[in-house]
């Protein structure tokens, strides 16, 4: 049996498992007309919107029994689906946690030798509604030993803190952060006119974007001012795309393929057991190869809530991968998805 054959024998098991225990999606497949007994391609699996994790309990299993919750940015504490704010429901983060350290190990730490970690975000502890904080903590309990260290306290960022720590780094770094906050960062050594200069081979792991903040830099312009105050190459800047949603995360193959020296076009990658589609915004159908158009993840270590998801996110397909290019403004996925808002009215 081939990879494809294999995942398509789980995608359709865990698509079966999901219809009969998900209530909500499985109202919603069946708006959709795709049900178990008439599905022929994990492609025909329905995908459901993004929001549909603000405005419904996509679990299959009763969601009082949830030992963690993720969501989505937000401010409101109350428990469950709310307005603006996505949650992910748990019944067990073992299939998670080993989703996690694979593909970080490939495209992260492709090559040998110790390496010191260090996260410019919060802790587990600090931000436990944060799927990114406890994604780095397994990262930090698996790869060096708990001794990372964490620069968000409070919602401070200890940016000289983190700098005079870096200054005085004798092993590579691996540097964690959301973009945002990396800016802000680098913005500081550029204000007080502070070199670094990282030992060779560190690299960083940027991830999050600017969520629409005033100040959003290009992808160009952030790792060149890596390497101008931290002294980190662009090829060892690689960019981390996830979502509280899903289980698995997908990076740039950057580098991964500089370590490895293969010459090809960068692009997002992620592990065996998802895949990838860019659909038409216009029909709701696989747009052609090189198009431009939503994203589709199926992710197959979803398996408590729901595998594939409809994201707003605009991308192309690359190699075996795909390109990200950004949010759509304001974007409604009609063509995607002519049900979803029959199926809240429902």
């Amino acid at each position: 049996m081939s990879c494809e054959e294999k995942f398509e024998a789980l995608a359709f098991k865990i698509f079966s498992y999901q219809f009969e225990k998900n209530l909500n999606y499985k109202k919603f497949c069946v708006l959709e007309g795709k049900t178990p007994s008439n599905v022929s391609s994990w492609k025909e699996i329905p995908a459901i919107p993004a929001a549909g994790f603000k405005e419904l309990a996509l679990a299959t299993f009763p969601v009082r029994r949830a030992v963690k919750i993720f969501k989505t940015s937000g401010t409101t504490q109350r428990l469950g689906p709310i307005p603006g704010r996505g949650v992910h429901f748990f019944d067990t983060l073992k299939l998670y946690g080993a989703a996690v350290l694979p593909p970080f190990r490939k495209y992260l730490l492709p090559d040998s030798g110790p390496c010191s970690f260090y996260f410019l975000m919060p802790s587990p502890t600090e931000a436990p509604e944060s799927s990114l904080s406890y994604m780095m903590g397994i990262v930090n309990r698996s790869f060096a030993a708990g001794q990372g260290r964490y620069y968000v306290k409070k919602g401070e960022l200890l940016l000289k803190r983190l700098a005079t720590d870096l200054q005085n780094e004798k092993k590579k770094v691996f540097l964690a952060s959301t973009a945002f906050a990396l800016k802000t960062f680098l913005d500081d050594l550029e204000q007080r006119k502070c070199l670094i200069r990282l030992p060779a081979a560190s690299r960083l792991m940027e991830t999050g974007g600017f969520k629409g903040r005033s100040r959003e830099v290009s992808k160009k312009a952030l790792y060149g001012a890596c390497e101008k105050f931290l002294g980190i190459q662009k090829d060892y800047c690689v960019s981390e795309y996830g979502m509280t949603e899903l289980s698995s995360q997908f990076y740039d193959t950057t580098l991964h393929d500089a370590v490895l020296k293969i010459k090809r076009k960068s692009f997002k990658a992620g592990p065996p057991w998802t895949r990838t589609l860019v659909m038409d915004p216009r029909t709701g159908r696989e747009a052609k190869r090189g198009a431009v158009g939503f994203l589709r993840h199926f992710d197959l270590a979803n398996r408590g809530s729901v595998l594939a998801l409809q994201t707003e996110d605009l991308g192309r397909v690359v190699g075996v991968g795909f390109e990200l290019l950004g949010r759509a403004p304001g974007s409604v996925l009609r063509g995607c998805s002519l049900s979803y808002e029959e199926f809240l009215r429902s």
